[in-house]
């Protein structure tokens, strides 16, 4: 419980930091990111449990997967590529998971988030790059 109330916490914090920055990827990436975090929230508080695998949470997560490779095929910067490569995993532990049912609720509960917390890692390096290459242009101009 604590580790989700961590986790929408810096999704939210992160989010108005994105809406401030410029940078049109990261905030698509973490719209992304909260729409589906709201999803999975009401897919559980529906009766979805990490005891079985779901297919809903496996099709959320696939489409997350999809618009993410769309993000990074589209975009001119290179830190869109790591968010398809963690939600990729985090697909395959549903896979992994119809395959073997019986992992550990636990582990595959803490495998699914886990790569949310370094995609929202990756996004806020992005912003905060973004920021300061932004920084450095205005005052090379200033400086012209």
């Amino acid at each position: 419980m604590i580790w989700g109330l961590f986790y929408l916490t810096l999704l939210i914090s992160l989010s108005f930091y994105a809406e401030r920055s410029k940078i049109a990827e990261t905030r698509t990436a973490i719209r992304t990111l909260a729409v589906a975090s709201v999803l999975t929230l009401v897919a559980v508080l529906s009766g979805v449990d990490f005891a079985t695998a779901s297919m809903l949470l496996t099709m959320l997560d696939f489409a997350v997967l999809g618009i993410f490779v769309v993000l990074a095929l589209t975009s001119t910067r290179y830190w869109t590529l790591c968010l398809p490569a963690f939600q990729l995993i985090t697909c395959m532990t549903h896979l992994a998971k119809f395959a073997a049912p019986n992992i550990v609720p636990h582990v595959y509960e803490a495998s699914q988030g886990f790569w949310a917390y370094l995609q929202i890692i990756v996004i806020f390096l992005a912003i905060w790059w973004g920021r300061a290459h932004e920084k450095a242009m205005l005052n090379a101009a200033i400086r012209k």
